[in-house]
């Protein structure tokens, strides 16, 4: 590819020279007219042989022949012919070479006008870089994900960067929360519930979603949805009736304390919220199925499993 472009860009380049130098080498020389200075002194000497002819023939006189003659050679000096017409002659050699010049300019400088104009502008990395064989690259191995390990490290060296900006601005919300949720990562529960309740502190208590998170975290702690998870989920519903992941916890409480109608109407309400093949919607008609077959009624309205 890159041999091709540069050949094509030599044959363009010569083109284009031809189309300058040509008509220079072409062009018509100033061609050299007749002499002046010549044309003047055949005159000027046919003009002294009529002289002669009449002075021998005795048409004139001796003294009238010397005035008629010194009068000619008076007109060929004062024509100013001879001086003028070397300067023209001067110039049209000069003129003559000036086609030459401009050639033999174009020839030496336009190839690298046109390579420093396309350097400039042009996309020369793409073309004078090295291309590499096709498929894939020989030497550039894919990106190996992360190993636990390092993940973990990773996760413990943000979780002490943001304990590090809470303690200048313990008020920051977003720094509570992402500390939280760097917290469950590293599995260190109760760090992580005590950055959510300060996050609930600085203003967490209105974003449904970070009552549910919080809910979810108090609920692993102490084994059950009972309790202060429960009130988070209500509020959470309260605040957005429609909030997915406070229905599927809703319904997980609701079936733990036994209500497995209240538990229906959560997660019938969620199936609807869900895209139809994901696999959260599997999960909740497999749940809905199991309520079905434990009290033996249809469920109105709700697919039953789907056969994939």
């Amino acid at each position: 590819m890159n041999g091709t472009f540069l050949l094509l860009a030599m044959g363009l380049c010569l083109v284009a020279l031809g189309f300058m130098v040509i008509p220079l080498l072409c062009a018509p020389r100033c061609e050299e007219n007749p002499s002046r200075r010549a044309t003047n002194l055949a005159v000027h000497r046919d003009r002294v042989r009529e002289l002669e002819q009449d002075m021998t023939a005795g048409l004139l006189t001796g003294a009238q022949h010397d005035n008629a003659l010194a009068d000619l050679e008076r007109e060929l000096l004062d024509s100013g012919a001879v001086g003028s017409d070397e300067r023209q002659v001067a110039q049209g050699r000069g003129s003559a070479r000036v086609p030459l010049v401009a050639a033999w300019v174009s020839i030496s400088l336009l190839p690298f006008m046109a390579i420093g104009l396309y350097l400039t502008v042009g996309h020369a990395e793409e073309v004078f870089g090295t291309q590499l064989p096709a498929g894939p690259p020989a030497s550039v191995s894919e990106a190996e994900p992360p190993s636990e390990a390092a993940l973990q490290r990773e996760f413990q060296h943000l979780a002490q960067q943001l304990q590090g900006r809470l303690a200048q601005d313990p008020t920051h919300l977003g720094s509570w929360v992402l500390l939280g949720r760097t917290l469950v990562f590293l599995d260190d529960l109760p760090a992580a519930e005590r950055a959510f309740r300060e996050a609930m502190r600085h203003g967490g208590d209105r974003d449904p979603g970070l009552l549910t998170r919080y809910a979810d975290v108090l609920a692993e702690r102490q084994g059950g949805l009972a309790g202060e998870p429960q009130r988070l989920i209500e509020r959470a519903l309260t605040l957005d009736p429609d909030h997915v992941q406070a229905l599927w916890l809703a319904g997980t409480l609701a079936l733990q304390q036994n209500s497995p109608d209240e538990a229906r109407n959560h997660w019938q309400r969620l199936l609807v919220l869900l895209p139809p093949e994901s696999p959260e919607a599997e999960v909740i008609r497999g749940n809905l199925g199991q309520l079905d077959q434990a009290d033996g009624s249809p469920l109105d309205g709700v697919p039953a499993r789907s056969e994939t």
